[in-house]
């Protein structure tokens, strides 16, 4: 038997990274009808509208779970303004904050929530890995681009250097990477970085797989970038001694290194996460 079931959301934005959260602690959702939800509400014009969907859950070894969609139903491992809006959630929920700890399909994350709701979130995130200078890809790039670097960082990147992000064809260059057969099956994000002399700035444009189109912001392309154009300046640590600020469509966000209890010198990500406004949707449920 079928009924409509009353589902209570949030719409949250991180620098205009925007996503339909639910509070899974109640509702129960398995994967398979969060992809189904995410698919259904997420297309803007004819659903609520956001990059995503965020479910928040119970945990054994955290505070928290996250569970992340794409706006097309895919599964997705990470997304780092998604998890800064949840971490905002997560407190605002009852989660004893300012510091939290969260589970993800891509490990284990700590958040500073502050509170005051217009403060920035900081997400302390994990050493990037699988760091590809110059990958080689199987179609020829096309004209124009001189490099192709892959990173890892929550979930996969290519970082494009450009001179000028906002002048870039990223809605033709985006769809023929993302695509390229070397990175399948997972695909990959595709960054255009503008470096620039200052090492402490640079701005950033991304296509993002799963919403197969740009986002105004991408938290783990914002740490790619950061990451991999302080490694191509000669940085091994992966960032310069400052922070960096990353300009993007939708907002300015900050990577820097910081000391906590696990590490010396520990990657974070730090920038806006606030909530939009709350509603209600009829879901069909079985």
């Amino acid at each position: 038997m079928t009924r409509k079931l009353v589902v209570e959301f949030t719409k949250m934005e991180g620098a205009g990274n925007d996503f339909v959260v639910l509070d899974n602690r109640f509702l129960h959702f398995s994967s398979e009808e969060l992809s189904d939800i995410a698919a259904r509400v997420c297309p803007r014009r004819f659903g609520i509208g956001a990059d995503g969907l965020l479910a928040f859950e119970m945990a054994d070894d955290a505070d928290f779970r996250m569970r992340y969609v794409n706006a097309d139903g895919s599964p997705a491992t990470m997304c780092g303004n998604g998890a800064r809006c949840l971490a905002r959630f997560a407190v605002t929920a009852g989660v004893q904050g300012p510091n939290v700890s969260f589970l993800t399909d891509a490990g284990t994350y700590r958040a500073y929530v502050p509170t005051d709701p217009d403060a920035a979130v900081r997400i302390y995130v994990p050493e990037p890995e699988r760091w590809t200078p110059n990958i080689a890809l199987e179609a020829d790039p096309p004209g124009g681009m001189e490099a192709v670097h892959f990173i890892w960082t929550g979930t996969e990147h290519l970082v494009v250097p450009v001179d000028d992000a906002a002048a870039a064809p990223l809605e033709t260059w985006g769809p023929h990477l993302r695509c390229d057969a070397a990175l399948q099956p997972e695909g990959a994000n595709v960054n255009l970085v503008a470096i620039g002399e200052d090492p402490r700035s640079i701005s950033i444009r991304t296509y993002e797989k799963g919403v197969e189109g740009e986002t105004l912001a991408c938290g783990t392309g914002v740490l790619a970038a950061a990451v991999a154009t302080s490694r191509l300046r000669g940085s091994a640590a992966g960032l310069a001694s400052e922070p960096v600020t990353v300009k993007t469509r939708g907002g300015r966000l900050r990577v820097g290194r910081a000391e906590t209890p696990e590490r010396p010198d520990h990657l974070y990500l730090e920038g806006p996460a606030r909530s939009v406004f709350r509603g209600t949707f009829e879901w069909d449920s079985t």
